[in-house]
């Protein structure tokens, strides 16, 4: 059976969505791309929402009574258009929603920060396809622009915490040190900021493939990052993802399929006025399901849950404990 009289369900590839708060910056949604889907317009809405509450050095959890947490939601509209039978491309207009709660000198912050974050447009161009009655190979490549439009006036607190100038900021302090008296915050301007204020780059590939109800995919994708407002530069992105899976139900007016998911994420440190932030690294493993449904010809939902199951990290930092991620598609 030929995977496009099923409409099997939309890729997706949500590119550098590392491990820190601030690498929800770059969480790229592509639609409808990964099984080379390409033909049309394209249009939707996708949300990732993710969960901080676990405090951790260098991996290790920490006892932590202050409760501080951070809860990211980031909803992205977007539209694609594939120009040809190879050649799709794609703008996301992201809005971003945060709450948190951190300890401060002088008692708690709780608050929240909202409003447009980076606008990204993309192209994802198909390097190979082969297509059988009950088979399907498709390997393509990716590339991005991501402008700084989202709000980076929280960054200033980067400045506020020790680093106003080059030689303070050359010594690269941790945020909330060890000579603090009471709770360490984990969260910072770097986590709670809209928008990166500065223009950086997406590359990446990804393969997908299909026998019979069996398939499988794999992707790998590369934020490279530039110096922004405040002179501040987030680390460069990597990010990698392994599914496999099958289809329940594969008719042809609507199908069923649940897979795993095993992806490992790698940011680098942040910078600033060229110096590193050093609770800014961190690499990670999540492990998860997804379940994706497609009813007739033209609408696509799929819904992915992850959990961390290997977390290393520089300095204090708040690390999430879970995320849920969910996309409606439409072609037209």
């Amino acid at each position: 059976m030929d995977i496009h009289s099923t409409r099997a369900p939309l890729g997706a590839l949500l590119l550098c969505a590392p491990f820190a708060q601030a690498c929800d910056l770059c969480s790229v949604y592509t639609a409808g791309m990964a099984h080379g889907e390409t033909s049309g317009w394209i249009a939707g809405v996708s949300e990732q929402f993710s969960r901080y509450d676990q405090l951790r050095d260098h991996g290790h959890r920490l006892s932590d009574d202050s409760g501080q947490y951070l809860d990211s939601s980031i909803t992205q509209l977007f539209v694609g258009y594939g120009i040809t039978d190879r050649l799709t491309v794609q703008v996301n207009l992201p809005y971003i929603h945060r709450s948190f709660e951190r300890p401060e000198h002088d008692g708690i912050d709780k608050g929240t920060v909202s409003g447009l974050g980076d606008v990204t447009a993309l192209a994802q161009y198909t390097l190979l396809r082969s297509d059988g009655e009950d088979r399907t190979f498709v390997w393509r490549a990716l590339g991005g622009i991501k402008f700084g439009t989202g709000d980076s006036d929280r960054l200033q607190e980067e400045l506020d915490e020790g680093h106003d100038d080059h030689d303070a900021a050359l010594a690269a302090p941790k945020h909330g040190g060890d000579d603090h008296d009471g709770p360490v915050s984990g969260i910072h301007g770097h986590d709670l900021v809209l928008g990166s204020g500065s223009t950086d780059f997406l590359v990446g590939t990804s393969a997908f493939w299909r026998s019979g109800r069996w398939y499988g995919s794999g992707d790998l994708q590369y934020a490279i990052r530039r110096a922004g407002d405040f002179d501040y530069r987030f680390g460069n992105d990597l990010q990698w993802t392994v599914s496999g899976g099958r289809y329940l139900v594969l008719e042809h007016d609507h199908t069923v399929s649940l897979q795993l998911n095993l992806s490992g994420e790698d940011k680098d440190y942040d910078e600033l006025a060229g110096a590193k932030l050093d609770d800014t690294h961190a690499r990670m493993l999540f492990l998860g399901p997804q379940l994706g449904f497609t009813f007739g010809p033209r609408w696509s939902l799929e819904v992915r849950a992850e959990k961390p199951i290997d977390t290393d990290n520089s300095a204090i930092q708040t690390t999430a404990s879970w995320r849920l991620r969910a996309a409606l598609v439409s072609r037209f």
